[in-house]
């Protein structure tokens, strides 16, 4: 059957419907065709209005990017300034106390080195505990100072201060100051199993 022909069959169709039938099989057309057309433009609709969302969101992360610019640099500055302090030789820690201790006019009267832990996924953490005897407050600042403000990234993670039962302007102290240093190659379980592979 060709196209012609098939067309001749459907108005033959049509011509014997009764008008009340082809009134009917119009309206059923018409409708088909405004729904067709409601539910394509609500696609449309939809789709836009997803787009739309999706370039507020976009337009929102541009304008955050902006305004934390320059707080990311400067994190990003001082994470540099860490990562320089932070040195490539272990930090000598009884040493650098003592040093700190001359510097602040105290004497450490008792030290004891713990063990080192891990911190984070790249570093190791060194705490040593400290006890100062008979100190004013002013050699205790010019100590914690010199510990802090040094070429190496050396804190002071723990005070604990006591004033003394004789003398009230003089102070008693137990702190603890910590030192980072990154993980050894060789301290690492894969680096084992490299070296004897």
């Amino acid at each position: 059957m060709t196209f012609k022909d098939r067309m001749q069959a459907l108005r033959d169709k049509w011509e014997r419907l009764s008008q009340r039938e082809r009134t009917m099989v119009g309206a059923m057309g018409v409708t088909f065709v405004i729904m067709v057309t409601l539910i394509v433009g609500f696609l449309i609709t939809d789709g836009l209005s997803s787009m739309d969302e999706r370039n507020a969101q976009m337009r929102q992360a541009l304008r955050d990017l902006d305004t934390q610019r320059d707080n990311y640099l400067r994190m990003k500055a001082k994470a540099a300034q860490l990562e320089t302090r932070l040195g490539s030789q272990p930090v000598q820690m009884q040493a650098y106390l003592e040093t700190a201790a001359k510097e602040g006019g105290v004497e450490i009267v008792e030290s004891k080195e713990q063990p080192s832990a891990p911190a984070g996924k790249k570093f190791v953490e060194r705490t040593v505990e400290l006890r100062l005897r008979a100190v004013t407050l002013d050699q205790l600042s010019k100590f914690m100072r010199a510990i802090e403000t040094g070429k190496s990234l050396v804190v002071v993670t723990a005070v604990n201060v006591r004033t003394r039962d004789d003398k009230h302007e003089q102070l008693d102290v137990e702190m603890s100051v910590t030192t980072y240093e990154r993980e050894r190659e060789s301290a690492k379980p894969g680096a084992k199993k490299a070296e004897k592979g």
